[in-house]
C-alpha cells in the first residue's frame, strides 16, 4: 500500500525533501525530469529512504558530481553540504584531498573552488565574517624506507590484508607511501568509513572493478559498512552516476555478499 494517497500528497513531501537537503526553495514541477526525476524520485524517494546516515549520502552525492564534472549540481550539492551542517568546511576541505587522490587535482580543484564560493555565499547570508578553517598539516619528513613501512602498516589496516609488492614508483611512492601512508593515516576530519564511502563511489564512477571490489570487501569484513548500507550506497550511486554504472556496482557487491545473485 503506497504511503500517499494522492499524487498531490506525494508531491507535497517530496517538495518539502528537496528543501530540507538542498536548503532552498524546491523548483516548481515545470516538466517530467523535474516533477518525476529530481524532486519526485530523487528526493521524493532515494533521499528519503533512511539506512544511510545524511552524512554518508553526502559524501556519496560529492563524489558523483565531482567524478561527473557536472558544475551546477556540484555548485549546489557544495552549497547544500555545507548550508545544511551536515559537514564543516574542514571536513569538506579533507573530502577534497581524498577526492584528489581518487579522481585527480583538477577535479579536486573544482570541487575546492565551490567549496570556497559556497563558505563565501553563506557567510555573506549571515551576516558574519568569514573565518580561517582549521585543517590537518602534511605529515612530518621521514626517510624512504619509514614511510614505506607506515604505508604498508596503512593499508593492512584499511584492507585487512598486506598490500601486493610494489613493483613500480606508482604502486610504491604513490599508492602505499602517500595515498595510505600520509592520506588514508589522516583521522581529524575524515572516518575510515568516510573515506571507504568515497573510495568505492570514486572507484565506480571510473569501473576500475577490482579497485571497488577491494573496498567492497574490505568495508564488509572490517565492519566499516553493512550489507544493508552498502545496497543503499548502490541506490544512492546509481542516481548521480547513472543506472548503467550503478548495475555495475550492484554485480561487484552481489559478487561478495550473495554470490549466487551475482552470476
Amino acid at each position: 500500500m503506497s504511503e500517499w494517497s494522492t499524487r498531490d500528497d506525494r508531491q507535497a513531501v517530496a517538495r518539502a525533501e528537496y528543501e530540507h537537503i538542498m536548503t532552498t526553495p524546491s523548483p516548481d514541477p515545470s516538466g517530467a525530469f523535474i516533477e518525476a526525476g529530481v524532486v519526485g524520485f530523487v528526493f521524493g524517494e532515494m533521499w528519503r529512504r533512511g539506512v544511510l546516515t545524511p552524512r554518508d549520502r553526502r559524501w556519496i552525492t560529492l563524489t558523483c558530481v565531482g567524478a561527473a564534472g557536472a558544475i551546477t549540481p556540484i555548485e549546489t550539492h557544495v552549497y547544500a553540504a555545507l548550508k545544511s551542517g551536515d559537514i564543516s568546511y574542514s571536513e569538506f576541505d579533507e573530502f577534497v584531498l581524498h577526492f584528489g587522490t581518487q579522481a585527480g587535482w583538477p577535479k579536486a580543484s573544482a570541487m575546492q573552488m565551490y567549496g570556497m564560493m559556497s563558505m563565501y555565499k553563506i557567510a555573506e547570508e549571515s551576516g558574519e565574517q568569514l573565518r580561517t578553517h582549521d585543517y590537518e598539516l602534511w605529515a612530518e619528513p621521514a626517510h624512504d624506507s619509514v614511510r614505506r613501512e607506515r604505508g604498508v602498516a596503512a593499508y593492512e589496516e584499511i584492507h585487512g590484508v598486506p598490500p601486493p609488492p610494489a613493483l613500480t614508483p606508482f604502486q610504491g611512492r604513490a599508492r602505499l607511501d602517500y595515498l595510505y601512508g600520509e592520506v588514508w593515516s589522516r583521522q581529524k576530519y575524515l572516518t575510515r568509513r568516510d573515506r571507504r564511502i568515497i573510495s568505492i563511489c570514486s572507484a565506480a564512477s571510473a569501473a576500475i572493478d577490482e579497485e571497488v571490489t577491494d573496498h567492497l570487501r574490505a568495508a564488509l569484513t572490517l565492519g566499516d559498512m553493512t550489507s544493508a548500507e552498502l545496497d543503499e550506497l548502490v541506490v544512492h550511486f546509481a542516481v548521480y552516476l547513472g543506472w548503467n554504472l550503478g548495475r555495475r556496482l550492484d554485480d561487484l557487491l552481489c559478487a561478495i555478499t550473495d554470490p549466487q545473485i551475482g552470476h
